[in-house]
């Protein structure tokens, strides 16, 4: 479940806390920028302000306010692993922000509320297969995950990206569900997280994609294989309260 950010945790000491310093090495060393051009650096928080504040701040300095908990430091990991995204999801929350002032700030549009929901809870499911996309977007998990188990393990990969589903992904639970953002991308593509890095932050800056949570797949994240032991078992699809249809999002 963590394999997207895998190269930044083998960049850190696993094993004390990083600092603001350290991360900002890696970002230094990475030469991330915003969506603007302006140089990511993660800094502590000078006061609780609006999401106006936190995001205006982003895309203005490229200063991350960055408290010392886990929900912020898989957020400063995200953005280490996926910066077009996270640049993307800021610069479009803040273009929708200026647009609608401090009214949009306190009850979000459905565009915001997409890319808040991708934000926390997002996964990226690249396949050069459209069939192994389409089979999940209409929600023929048996078909899928057990008759094609095999295409699905060598043509389909799948990246956690949203640092809150990540959260609860440390001890994850039957329900743990992601919403996702199917690409069709070529077969040398799959494996390669900055082109996905890029090709979601396109998605993103899309109209149309952040005009419905409809475009966002549920996924069931226990049933991918590899990221449950139980799945090794097909009955373990019976479970139709987890395994349930669904509507029906769109492949990019």
């Amino acid at each position: 479940m963590f394999g997207g950010i895998r190269a930044v945790l083998e960049a850190l000491d696993v094993d004390v806390w990083p600092t603001l310093d350290q991360l900002n090495a890696l970002s230094e060393a990475r030469a991330l920028r915003n969506a603007s051009g302006a140089p990511i650096c993660f800094v502590a928080p000078t006061m609780v302000g609006s999401a106006m504040a936190y995001e205006s701040q982003i895309a203005a300095s490229g200063e991350i306010p960055t408290r010392e908990n886990l929900h912020d430091l898989l957020n400063a990991l995200q953005w280490l692993s996926f910066p077009r995204m996270k640049g993307t999801i800021n610069a479009e929350h803040v273009k929708r922000l200026q647009e609608g002032g401090e009214a949009e700030a306190k009850s979000r549009s459905r565009e915001r509320d997409v890319l808040t929901m991708f934000d926390e809870s997002g996964v990226i499911v690249a396949s050069a297969d459209r069939t192994l996309l389409d089979l999940l977007q209409t929600f023929q998990w048996r078909a899928l995950f057990v008759d094609r188990r095999a295409d699905v393990t060598a043509n389909m990969r799948f990246y956690l990206v949203g640092h809150g589903l990540m959260e609860k992904a440390l001890a994850p639970f039957i329900g743990i569900t992601g919403k996702a953002v199917l690409l069709n991308v070529e077969a040398d593509e799959i494996g390669a997280t900055s082109m996905l890095d890029g090709a979601i932050a396109q998605w993103l800056a899309h109209p149309a994609h952040l005009a419905s949570a409809q475009n966002l797949a549920p996924l069931p994240l226990l049933g991918i294989p590899g990221w449950d032991a139980r799945n090794e078992d097909a009955a373990f699809y019976d479970n139709a309260t987890y395994f349930r249809p669904g509507r029906l999002p769109k492949p990019a």
